[in-house]
């Protein structure tokens, strides 16, 4: 089996929305503390600061919307132009939406080791979106 881009946006998009989902689950308290490999409470401190929740919306949620989407852009015919601009798009934001996260959380002196993966499987996600 040869890994295509669709493959690797699909696998890329499916663990950074895994990874997001967990950081929402914290949001909403639907878990009391999050396990956070590497940087002990920092993602806490970052998904209980005030930039985590832009108009009144928990991030993780936000972030794994915009993966979900790319999943489900995925598997609607990528050939067709609209579709593959499509998943250009979001996947561009959702690489600034990732910039912008890591500038808050410079800001803040806190990483969340969820959001620094997803924030590093980006690049790829880009050019997995471009190579379609």
């Amino acid at each position: 089996m040869v890994l295509t881009a669709r493959h690797a946006l699909t696998a890329i998009s499916a663990l950074s929305g895994v990874a997001m989902l967990y950081v929402a689950a914290y949001q909403v308290r639907a878990i009391e503390h999050m396990s956070c490999p590497l940087l002990k409470h920092g993602c806490e401190a970052v998904a209980d600061a005030p930039f985590a929740r832009p108009f009144g919306i928990p991030d993780g949620f936000i972030a794994a919307g915009l993966y979900s989407l790319l999943i489900v852009l995925a598997f609607v015919n990528p050939h067709a132009t609209w579709v593959r601009y499509g998943i250009r798009l979001v996947a561009v934001v959702a690489a600034l939406a990732n910039g912008l996260g890591v500038v808050d959380m410079t800001r803040l002196g806190a990483y969340c080791f969820y959001c620094m993966l997803t924030t590093g499987l980006v690049p790829l996600l880009v050019w997995a979106a471009f190579a379609l």
